[in-house]
């Protein structure tokens, strides 16, 4: 229900109003789930966050894991996506490895806190039937990188004894650690991240994971460009 000042205001400004206070509130949740966990968060904390009481935070969400959802479900819904497009794209098995890296560091320097959630609460999603979308989508998605790898193989691109799970867990596990790095740097002396731009750290994982998978004999082959973005 608005307040009596909010009634006062003509309705096209209320409707900014409320869309603006719930995209607060979902950046205040977003970074309390991706530093504190979801479970141990609460509702109170994220009232707290963006100066509302808790009831008043309720008009706009009605659980916390409708919030959840909100965070979550674009991101979890373009990464399959992504890579469902990168798995199909008519290119060599190089070129649509290194896209797949490329444009999932990029997605990740972009939405930290939406992925680290997705990543850090992975248990959770798998005990609650209302996030099976997330966890159908994360399927899919690797399904794709292992599609890629597979066919990398039978062209004699990559070496014949990758473990695809363990492959593709590692590089994920790399990329999450990267960007992570990449958004948070603080500067300090050994912290050398302000040295490096998205693009030079792109290159970098790109290279260093395609010579992780690559047949022995080409190992000194050089490192293909990523696709451009559809």
């Amino acid at each position: 229900m608005a307040s009596k000042a909010e009634r006062g205001r003509p309705a096209g400004t209320r409707r900014a109003g409320q869309a603006d206070r719930r995209e607060a509130i979902l950046a205040a949740a977003a970074r309390r789930f991706a530093e504190f966990g979801f479970e141990a968060t609460t509702v109170r904390q994220i009232a707290n966050d963006v100066n509302i009481l808790s009831g008043s935070l309720y008009h706009h969400f009605a659980t916390k894991e409708e919030m959840l959802d909100q965070i979550v479900r674009d991101a979890a819904l373009d990464q399959r996506e992504r890579a469902l497009r990168i798995a199909a794209a008519e290119y060599d098995a190089e070129t649509r490895f290194v896209s797949l890296v490329a444009e999932e560091l990029a997605a990740l320097a972009d939405r930290i806190e939406a992925y680290a959630i997705i990543f850090n609460e992975r248990k959770f999603f798998r005990r609650s039937a209302d996030f099976g979308y997330l966890m159908k989508a994360r399927k899919e998605a690797f399904e794709a990188w292992r599609t890629v790898l597979e066919q990398g193989v039978a062209a004699g691109q990559f070496h014949a004894g990758i473990d695809s799970y363990l492959t593709i867990s590692t590089v994920m596990r790399m990329l999450n650690s990267g960007a992570d790095w990449y958004r948070h740097e603080d500067g300090s002396p050994i912290d050398a991240m302000a040295n490096y731009s998205l693009e030079a750290l792109t290159g970098f994982y790109a290279g260093f994971a395609l010579r992780s998978v690559r047949a022995a004999g080409r190992a000194d082959a050089p490192i293909p460009a990523a696709l451009a973005k559809s």
